[in-house]
């Protein structure tokens, strides 16, 4: 095992603290309200912290994505279901009170039953009716990773998923699950011109392979998010097969073809009406890797609605251009971590 301070996963679960209010009674109202929100498998929305202001009604949809038979699912984008269960362990452990254990316990419950055979997470669970995207692989946003770091973050009784807050028999099976995870992230890993490289934001549950998501998410080697990919696999005991891995994603973050020296990705000012702003500009010292690459080269791209590939920003239209992140210091946490625990460059 490396030593864990620095690396990247940690504080990737701490966004429940944002809807942590000032009492433990104000925090219990809140739980109240977010378990009347969770579906019968266990899962969440995507919901923000206002939703919890009140209870459910009873009636309105309590998801805003189906399934086959109009079944609702619950989802692990933007955070959904990692942070209500993070919010429900917080409310239990300081008021000991069983409803919310057993919600997270029913929250954990969706997030092991919603694994692929393979070891993947996909973006949703039942699958989505007429979207594939959300039913691979789902890297994007960090979502599998997200989920992999909870369970260990339990595993390892980091609070507040420690004490009784699961069973015994959930802590035998959330080993299995993160086994199970990277054997996905090994087998997924792309390989070009007979390197390993990194991971597309999704993939493909039964042959591994990178898929597209929406329109203007194409395949890719991603550079945003193999980030946390790679970070997790360094949280994990590091056998022949993770450190090879690990080694090839850093080698390739470092690669002078793979990064963009003396350059920052700054988005444009809010409120700016500016389509001539290019967010991608020159800064000394600054080092920016592209979101998606080619898979077969080292090529960075964007797109837009129309889903054709572009190789200047520019040439996308400006919906796109500012409505999404293309580009960011990725690498420069990943690297400043793994030079500090002896992963040098080879």
């Amino acid at each position: 095992m490396l030593a864990q301070a620095g690396n990247p996963i940690y504080g990737e679960l701490d966004n429940y603290k944002s809807w942590l209010g000032s009492s433990l009674a104000a925090d219990r109202t809140r739980a109240d309200n977010m378990i009347t929100w969770q579906m019968d498998h266990g899962g969440f929305y995507k919901n923000d912290g206002s939703t919890y202001d009140a209870p459910w009604n009873g009636s309105d949809a309590r998801s805003g994505w189906t399934g086959s038979g109009g079944v609702e699912l619950g989802t692990i984008d933007n955070d959904a279901t990692v942070t209500e269960l993070m919010f429900l362990a917080d409310v239990y452990q300081r008021s000991n009170d069983t409803k919310y254990r057993d919600a997270a316990r029913d929250a954990l419950e969706f997030l092991l039953t919603m694994q692929y055979e393979s070891g993947g997470w996909p973006q949703v669970y039942p699958a989505r009716a007429g979207t594939t995207y959300s039913n691979h692989v789902t890297f994007n946003d960090g979502a599998m990773a997200r989920v992999l770091i909870l369970l260990d973050h339990a595993l390892r009784e980091e609070a507040p998923l420690n004490g009784d807050l699961f069973t015994e028999d959930q802590r035998t099976r959330m080993e299995s699950a993160i086994a199970g995870g990277v054997d996905f992230i090994l087998k997924a890993q792309i390989v070009q011109a007979g390197a390993r490289t990194v991971w597309c934001a999704q993939h493909d549950p039964v042959t591994y392979e990178p898929r597209a998501a929406r329109a203007y998410e194409l395949e890719s080697k991603s550079g945003k998010e193999s980030m946390l990919v790679t970070a997790f696999l360094m949280s994990q005991p590091q056998t022949a097969e993770v450190e090879e891995a690990v080694r090839s994603a850093l080698d390739w973050y470092r690669s002078p073809a793979v990064q963009e020296a003396d350059t920052a990705y700054v988005k444009r000012a809010s409120g700016s009406s500016d389509d001539t702003y290019n967010p991608i500009q020159s800064r000394a010292g600054s080092t920016m890797w592209y979101r998606f690459y080619n898979v077969g080269d080292d090529t960075g791209f964007f797109a837009d609605r129309s889903g054709i590939k572009q190789y200047d920003i520019m040439a996308i239209d400006a919906e796109r251009r500012y409505g999404y992140e293309w580009g960011g210091d990725y690498g420069s946490e990943l690297i400043e971590y793994a030079d500090s625990v002896g992963y040098y460059q080879r």
